[in-house]
């Protein structure tokens, strides 16, 4: 039994069978009549929405969770938006991993975009004992090497391996070109730079390559807090307290509105560089996606007329 091609699988009425990928757990949701199940299929770079009506056909979905399935689906389209109809869902005896389905960024591409941003960052003031701790913190023993091979999500923005690094390494650009604009801030660029590294590293515990972990429920913002609590001798010893405190701010505070309000300028500035990074991205992988190709919905203002993109 073959991967389906997703795309190639919503034509309208098209009869798929093959195995899929599904990432984080479907929900469940009242209808007129009935409940009914809705999620995402993934490979690759592409996730397409599935619908299944029933519960006898959902329920082994619900019981057994994330992972790989053999389906049958057919395309199908309302209100201008494809998904897939699921006929038949079952845990897969085809032999294919979740790795079988997960995009990557090339490891030479991270490395390299990571050694040029800290190198930028350098010129506008980034210091040796700053950039020492980040190798420190990023090579911890509890992390492994995931910082590096993490995504930065699950769905929406870098739901990648690698996307993580990918994502910290974007937001470091938007800082770099953010102190070129305000000399002001080169002050603190090691404040700054350290907290956007260590923002979202919590991430690697709350996530298991790109699906929930066994301690999702204990966010990355918490796990971040209890990194840097091993890491605080280290962190106040080559800056001070107050460096310790700022870092504690930037990590717990750093979705704004969405978690707890900022109570520092660099939690407030590392909050706007993280939503205009992860927002933009999101935003073209949303167009990119196929039931979007002639408008794209978003949660904020509906419907958005696509722009042009590269390939």
């Amino acid at each position: 039994m073959a991967i389906i091609d997703l795309l190639g699988a919503l034509e309208k009425d098209a009869v798929s069978r093959g195995s899929v990928f599904v990432a984080e757990p479907a929900q469940v949701r009242s209808g007129r009549k009935n409940d009914f199940c809705v999620g995402q299929f993934s490979d690759k770079s592409v996730q397409v929405e599935f619908k299944i009506w029933e519960e006898t056909i959902f329920s082994p979905l619900i019981q057994h969770g994330p992972g790989v399935y053999d389906v049958e689906v057919v395309g199908s389209e309302f209100n201008d938006q494809k998904y897939l109809t699921v006929r038949s869902i079952q845990p897969s005896t085809s032999g294919y991993e979740k790795s079988d389905f997960l995009d990557a960024i090339p490891d030479f591409l991270l490395e390299a975009n990571w050694r040029n941003v800290l190198n930028d960052l350098r010129a506008v003031g980034l210091s040796d004992n700053a950039i020492r701790l980040i190798d420190l913190t990023i090579s911890h023993e509890t992390l492994g090497n995931r910082f590096r091979t993490e995504g930065a999500a699950i769905k929406h923005h870098d739901n990648k391996i690698g996307g993580l690094f990918h994502h910290t390494t974007k937001m470091l650009r938007l800082l770099h070109t953010i102190i070129v604009n305000n000399p002001e801030l080169a002050a603190s660029v090691d404040l700054l730079t350290y907290g956007i590294v260590v923002h979202d590293i919590g991430k690697v515990f709350e996530y298991d390559n790109l699906s929930v972990s066994d301690t999702w429920y204990a966010s990355h913002r918490v796990r971040g807090i209890e990194l840097l609590a091993a890491l605080k001798d280290d962190i106040v010893n080559r800056f001070d307290e107050p460096f310790y405190r700022q870092v504690q701010s930037i990590v717990s505070e750093h979705h704004g509105d969405f978690g707890d309000r900022p109570n520092t300028v660099a939690a407030a500035i590392v909050h706007y560089i993280d939503l205009l990074e992860s927002q933009v991205t999101g935003l073209i992988q949303m167009q990119k996606a196929p039931a979007n190709a002639g408008r794209v919905l978003t949660r904020d203002w509906g419907y958005l007329l696509p722009i042009k993109l590269s390939d």
